[in-house]
């Protein structure tokens, strides 16, 4: 009995050890610093190599960067293009809702206007693809980068497989679909329409680049084939190259400025499983997203009512500590907090 109860108080000494190495680095206090000195420090703590970008005036970021590498090529410069990863899938739900809006396509068109050749493409609708509810799959990998749009949208069409179940399930092959019905309605290759449609001329797909045009990921586990394969393979959903601050003014104009399609947003979302639509997340007056590939996160965190927003963009952390991060935000530097609906 004594042995068992020895063994029981190591346990939770274990545990409590745990708990506080866990939640120490997250004790900042917040009532007398401002939200530049709560960035650094939390990356400080987390030792995440690669910048913030907060509220400054009119609009602008306020970049806060932090280094934990001396190798020039792996510094995060918020200037230098980045693999945004999902974070794309917001731009591609934007582009959607402007066809939207000029009534060139509605939540309720099938897919098989576009597709027919996939599977129960009779039965899937636009506003399924928008909010990850169209029973698709598709997580295959080619074995070399693909080389151009239409290689893209064949090797995606190629391996969609159908499941019936029309629940929420994050699949990048609904928006690699948006972003086919994207090229087909305007007749124009993706990215250049999504170029034009934003004003954003530096955003490049990867055939477009090289290697030394982006940050190299710190992980030496980690293989810039992996980096091509995935993200040539993620089509409208995580294809594209663009620095943090080009992405910063693409979600400040272009989504938080634009409060009829948060509100339209916002109301398809609502009374579904997961509160998703058109590549944001919603919690309250809270939309987010988080981008992830081999080597790569980021994540913004935004209040569409007030404006206020923070993006993290690193080369260095996993997607769990991506994940941590976001709701760090959220809760301690947006103030969300579900029983007061901010």
């Amino acid at each position: 009995m004594r042995l068992k109860k020895v063994i029981l108080g190591i346990l939770l000494a274990i545990g409590a050890l745990g708990t506080y190495l866990y939640v120490l680095p997250e004790h900042v206090h917040t009532g007398d610093k401002n939200l530049t000195q709560l960035a650094k420090e939390y990356m400080e703590w987390h030792h995440i190599n690669g910048g913030m970008l907060v509220n400054g005036k009119n609009g602008q970021p306020i970049v806060v960067e932090n280094q934990e590498t001396t190798d020039q090529n792996q510094i995060v410069n918020v200037n230098q293009l980045f693999p945004i990863a999902s974070l794309q899938k917001v731009m591609t739900g934007t582009a959607i809702y402007q066809l939207q809006q000029s009534q060139q396509l509605d939540w309720n068109t099938p897919l098989s206007k576009y597709f027919p050749q996939v599977p129960g493409s009779d039965e899937i609708t636009i506003r399924e693809l928008m909010n990850h509810t169209s029973g698709l799959i598709n997580n295959d990998r080619p074995a070399s980068p693909l080389k151009n749009e239409k290689e893209q949208i064949a090797y995606m069409l190629k391996h969609i497989k159908y499941d019936h179940l029309h629940t929420w399930d994050y699949q990048d092959v609904d928006y690699e679909l948006l972003a086919a019905i994207i090229s087909k309605q305007m007749n124009s290759n993706y990215t250049a329409y999504i170029q034009n449609a934003f004003a954003l001329p530096q955003i490049k797909d990867f055939p477009e680049m090289t290697q030394n045009e982006v940050p190299q990921p710190m992980s030496n586990r980690v293989s810039w084939h992996d980096v091509t394969v995935t993200t040539t393979s993620d089509f409208g959903a995580g294809n594209l190259f663009m620095s943090p601050n080009d992405y910063w003014k693409f979600i400040y104009n272009n989504v938080l400025k634009n409060p009829a399609m948060i509100t339209q947003y916002s109301q398809q979302a609502q009374g579904q499983q997961v509160a998703y639509f058109g590549g944001v997340y919603f919690s309250g007056n809270i939309i987010r997203a988080n981008g992830s590939i081999p080597g790569y996160n980021s994540c913004f965190v935004a209040n569409y009512k007030t404006k206020r927003m923070m993006m993290l963009f690193s080369n260095n952390i996993n997607y769990w500590k991506l994940r941590r991060a976001s709701n760090y935000i959220m809760h301690h530097y947006m103030g969300y907090h579900p029983e007061l609906r901010i």
